[in-house]
């Protein structure tokens, strides 16, 4: 038992708005009849598990964010039995066709759940963390294209993946709300600062989205979720960033990667009889009976002696993740990341461990530990990138991902991190769903310049809008 007995954690759930329900919804809390501007995104993600793609649409009047639909396959359905460039952490072989292919089925069922066409989108946004099997940064962009050519096969011009060079190449609809004229995308998203030069981790964008993506979720818990700030999201596999305060564009200071839930993939693995296994395989019924608290750490700890987490100071890979330790060194950049041994070697004796619970306990159990774990890990990155010294007194922090929020992760993590600060952390942390694509809706707000200074979601907490300091800043470096 943590110092603190009770906690409420801040957990945006997605709750899907119908694309008909959300125009009434947006005149009737205006007070008028006229039609506000909704900018329309598509988010297209290759993971580990599942592909996703999640479509929202943006009040530009407002800011906020809102879920239209989304549709979810497992990754394994795009298993190639040849031409295969890379695979998944459990080893479901992709080829570029394959993934394309996947990728324009997720789109087009998405789309025609939520009441709307492919022509109706204004952006997509493409991001993945298959990253196993490759041995530099660089290589992703072979995933990258295949992303791409899965969007066009389903109807989507290249233009609405790209930038807009000019005001003239956003819809005519939404023009108006383009500060474009004034100002220019040079690559901060939510006012946070790319590290220069080459990529750190071959997941960086998975950490730029869920970063901007926080901070849009923060928007509905009523949380000032701005600058600094350590963001996790725990999908298959780990990504994140730790932001500084600086303005107008903070820096970047922290990177997560390596494995997330892999982890309790690995520790279900012999238990399902799928040959691709993933938690979302376990039957979800008769898991209430009460657990002995003592019996699950036991089991926790034994899988933690199994995994490596730690600041990252050299080699190229790191739980199956390619890593660019001297560009993070170049830019100031710590490195954060878990393994389990080395490269993936423990993740077999973590499926034994799991093994033993589930025929030493029941699957409450199994489902216990796999939440423990959880936390203790989550406990851990805190607690590095504390001794770092890269998170400052009112850095705040958000959590996503599967691997991060279901359960009684939350409860659990705020557990620790309360026991880690020596206060209570319900204010100072967030937990939402689907943090990644609500970031593709940031990033494609940014691109297009839809700020919305009454409401900004970019600059440090406790500020006003920084899109002043930032036209000034550019006017000088022009």
């Amino acid at each position: 038992m943590g110092l603190f007995k009770k906690h409420h954690p801040k957990l945006l759930k997605t709750q899907k708005v119908n694309y008909s329900d959300l125009f009434f919804i947006l005149r009737l809390s205006r007070g008028d009849l006229t039609l506000r501007p909704i900018f329309i995104v598509a988010s297209v993600e290759l993971g580990n598990s599942t592909t996703k793609t999640i479509l929202s649409a943006t009040d530009l009047k407002s800011g906020k964010t809102y879920i239209l639909d989304k549709a979810i396959r497992m990754t394994r359905e795009a298993l190639a039995h040849d031409s295969a460039f890379c695979h998944t952490i459990t080893m479901v072989e992709l080829s570029e066709d394959s993934i394309a292919k996947l990728v324009a089925k997720t789109l087009q069922e998405c789309s025609s759940a939520a009441g709307i066409t492919i022509p109706d989108l204004h952006f997509v946004v493409r991001s993945s963390g298959v990253t196993a099997g490759f041995s530099s940064v660089d290589e992703m962009q072979g995933v990258i294209k295949a992303l791409a050519n899965g969007c066009m096969a389903a109807g989507v011009p290249p233009r609405k993946m790209i930038s807009p060079m000019t005001v003239n190449d956003i819809h005519p609809d939404l023009r108006k709300f383009s500060r474009m004229e004034k100002t220019y995308f040079n690559g901060a998203v939510t006012s946070n600062e790319a590290p220069a030069g080459e990529s750190l981790v071959a997941n960086e964008m998975e950490g730029e989205l869920v970063t901007a993506g926080l901070k849009e979720a923060a928007k509905w818990l009523d949380v000032d979720y701005r600058n600094p700030v350590l963001s996790l999201d725990f999908g298959t596999t780990l990504s994140g960033r730790v932001t500084d305060d600086q303005v107008p564009y903070s820096k970047v200071t922290g990177s997560f990667c390596g494995l997330a839930g892999a982890i309790s993939d690995a520790f279900i693995s012999h238990i399902v009889s799928e040959k691709y296994p993933s938690v979302l395989d376990c039957s979800q019924g008769n898991l209430k009976r009460k657990v002995k608290n003592d019996v699950v750490k036991s089991y926790a700890e034994d899988v933690m002696k199994h995994l490596r987490i730690e600041k990252i100071r050299s080699g190229t890979l790191f739980g199956g993740s390619p890593v660019n330790v001297d560009a993070a060194r170049k830019s100031g950049v710590t490195l954060i990341g878990v393994d389990a041994g080395e490269n993936l070697s423990d993740l077999p004796k973590i499926a034994e461990i799991g093994t033993d619970v589930h025929r030493e306990e029941s699957m409450g159990y199994v489902m216990a530990v796999i939440d423990e774990v959880a936390a203790c890990v989550v406990e851990e990155l805190v607690g590095i990138a504390k001794e770092e010294g890269i998170l400052l007194p009112d850095t705040k922090i958000g959590i996503t991902g599967r691997a991060g929020i279901t359960g009684r992760k939350p409860e659990l993590i705020l557990e620790k991190l309360s026991d880690l600060y020596g206060r209570n952390m319900d204010k100072e942390v967030i937990f939402a769903d689907d943090a990644l694509g609500r970031g593709a809706a940031v990033l494609g707000r940014c691109m297009h310049q839809f700020g919305s200074p009454g409401n900004p979601i970019g600059g440090t907490q406790g500020s006003g809008c920084v899109s002043g300091q930032r036209i000034k800043k550019q006017k000088r470096n022009i």
